[in-house]
């Protein structure tokens, strides 16, 4: 009984670690995943973190359960601080931009300083939901 209590316990434990997180910053080898390897999904474009924007986008990453990566290019890798910006991919024409790439193409952008506080939570969970 002793045993089966310290392997509930240890199951329970590593369910509470494995969380999903669903907002990350990505750098440009993730990138490339999206560009040149057919992965889909969601990125937001950022020139600064820390934007008041960012917390409306991950809280709708978190409610819709969707996986959005942050990608500041100033940031190109972990650690790395650029003077340039690095973006080494077309139709990512804007900063502060969530894109929605698909089959190594951008099928669909959406300008996140265009709308602020509920407002931009109803139209980020529009765009999500029209492209998942």
């Amino acid at each position: 009984m002793k045993k089966m209590v310290i392997l509930l316990t240890a199951v329970l434990m590593l369910v509470g670690c494995g969380e999903k997180e669903y907002f990350k910053q990505i750098y440009v080898e993730d990138v490339k995943e999206y560009m040149e390897e057919d992965k889909n999904g969601f990125l937001l474009v950022v020139n600064d973190n820390g934007e008041e924007f960012e917390e409306y986008v991950k809280g709708v990453a978190e409610s819709e359960e969707i996986e959005i990566g942050i990608y500041n290019v100033y940031q190109s890798e972990e650690g790395a601080e650029d003077n340039r910006p690095v973006l080494p991919f077309d139709g990512f024409d804007t900063y502060n931009e969530l894109y929605y790439v698909e089959d190594n193409k951008v099928k669909g952008s959406f300008e996140v300083e265009s709308y602020e506080g509920t407002r931009l939570t109803e139209e980020l969970t529009h765009f999500v939901k029209l492209h998942q």
